[in-house]
């Protein structure tokens, strides 16, 4: 959990920084495609993660997208959900295929997308996390050039 809460204080603090503060919610995607059960967090971790959220960065989630998920995370979700803010329940949502590249056409920018994401993604750079960490700004993009 401290790593999502991390990048979503990155994250808050890029938007803010590009948008001169007229923007400041993210958009949080959990990609599964190729997901192996070894890799499994342990099954609270969702409502953890999301009652974090709820309790210390309210109104800071514009949406959380879980792309490409195995059956039972949809299975655990549909018990998790009624424990769960009515206001955070709505921003969740399973998408897959051609759903997911509509929907990250409509708020990530070309040049922002791995072509992974949706044909015409111009990021493809492989990130290197140590720069990731330690050499980029907290509020800048990483591979944003600095000025």
């Amino acid at each position: 959990i401290k790593q999502n809460i991390y990048l979503l204080e990155r994250a808050l603090a890029c938007t803010e920084r590009h948008t001169n503060g007229e923007k400041d919610k993210t958009v949080i995607f959990y990609d599964y495609n190729g997901y192996a059960m070894k890799n499994s967090p342990p099954p609270l971790f969702v409502k953890e993660l999301l009652s974090d959220f709820r309790d210390h960065w309210p109104e800071r989630l514009r949406h959380v997208f879980i792309v490409d998920s195995p059956f039972f995370f949809r299975a655990f979700w549909a018990i998790v959900k009624h424990f769960i803010d009515p206001i955070t329940k709505e921003l969740v949502q399973f998408i897959t295929g051609e759903e997911q590249k509509k929907i990250l056409r409509e708020i990530v920018s070309e040049d922002q997308a791995a072509p992974y994401m949706f044909d015409g993604g111009k990021d493809g750079e492989e990130t290197d996390i140590k720069a990731f960490l330690y050499e980029t700004p907290f509020d800048h993009v990483y591979g944003e050039h600095l000025s």
